[in-house]
């Protein structure tokens, strides 16, 4: 008996020692969902884009679950509401949520323009209202965003550069990466 105890004993050690090394190679999650963090260590929520303009939106974080949404529009800016290691759960710019791997998901930041009023948003020389008129973005348009200034963004698209409201883009709030 006093052979299998030692026995015994050794394989304890051997396996508390190997689960202290695991853990300290990032093997166990280094981070507190207790406290409010995060396995991408990024803060939730926040806005990222899609990385290509072929993307299974699933029902759950796994590829077992069913497709929600096929997601077409590379750059489409969603909003990152819930993580796992591999999976986030993002909300896009209608409001249905879905599952997507992290892979899918681009730090780029993006918006989508969404008018108060007319059909179009005021891309501007400056982060002012009064500066002159760069160009019109119509409602439903993805725009690269560049910079941020309070309350307003200077985003990118196609061959122009200006100023809009961060009110009129959906995206526009400053939190980042994937």
């Amino acid at each position: 008996m006093g052979k299998v105890k030692a026995i015994l004993a050794s394989v304890a050690l051997a396996t508390s020692s190997l689960f202290a090394g695991y853990a300290f190679a990032g093997g166990f999650p280094p981070f507190n969902r207790l406290a409010g963090e995060t396995p991408s260590g990024q803060p939730v929520p926040r806005f990222v884009s899609l990385k290509f303009s072929n993307i299974n939106g699933r029902a759950g974080p796994d590829k077992d679950y069913p497709v929600r949404w096929v997601y077409k529009r590379k750059g489409l800016p969603v909003r990152v509401v819930a993580e796992t290691e591999e999976w986030r759960r993002i909300e896009d710019p209608d409001g249905a949520v879905s599952w997507v791997h992290k892979r899918m998901l681009d730090g780029r930041r993006t918006g989508i323009a969404r008018p108060a009023r007319d059909m179009r948003v005021a891309m501007r020389a400056s982060a002012n209202s009064d500066t002159r008129v760069v160009a019109y973005i119509s409602d439903g348009v993805i725009v690269e965003i560049t910079e941020e200034r309070p309350g307003w963004r200077q985003v990118k698209a196609g061959r122009f550069k200006g100023w809009v409201p961060a009110s009129e883009l959906w995206g526009a709030d400053n939190s980042r990466q994937p």
